[in-house]
């Protein structure tokens, strides 16, 4: 019995060392047509992934007419929750990229995949607006009405990596 409490006990450990939490990541804004020539590229924002609000994003200075739209990130262990401040509202542009990566810095491969939370995001993204590329985690909001009750919840399954 002693033995196999130990094992359970380690086995605990492992599945959560497969969450985000702790992991550093950099955030930003992306817009392009064409992805070797971006309409916008937003700095880049470091963090470690906490319980509390990682990102307020707010204007960095324009680029080619664009600018980026206030936001809230909050990152957890399983999930990207966006929301906008009370003072915003309107519609994102819709190029064919206009939204938010997500990258978190590791040597391995960290996103298994990811999809949106229907049940706890107000507005539905577009199916393909979601999508990873290694370490990186592109979030699409072109076309989307956003405003103080918008609200985006993205889950994540993410591979057992080491802390980066």
């Amino acid at each position: 019995m002693i033995r196999l409490a130990v094992l359970f006990g380690l086995a605990a450990q492992t599945a959560a060392a497969g969450g985000l939490m702790d992991r550093t990541v950099t955030f930003g804004a992306l817009a392009y047509d064409d992805v070797a020539a971006p309409i916008y590229v937003g700095e880049r924002h470091p963090a470690v992934v906490s319980n509390s609000i990682e990102y307020g994003l707010g204007p960095e200075g324009s680029q080619n007419g664009w600018d980026i739209v206030p936001a809230i990130i909050d990152i957890r262990d399983q999930q990207i929750i966006v929301t906008y401040p009370d003072t915003v509202d309107g519609t994102f542009p819709e190029p064919v990229f206009n939204g938010y990566v997500l990258d978190f810095l590791t040597e391995c491969v960290l996103f298994n995949g990811a999809g949106q939370d229907l049940e706890n995001s107000s507005v539905e993204l577009a199916d393909d607006a979601i999508f990873v590329e290694g370490s990186k985690l592109y979030v699409d909001m072109a076309g989307l009405d956003f405003g103080p009750q918008t609200f985006i919840v993205v889950n994540v399954d993410v591979a057992d990596c080491p802390l980066s």
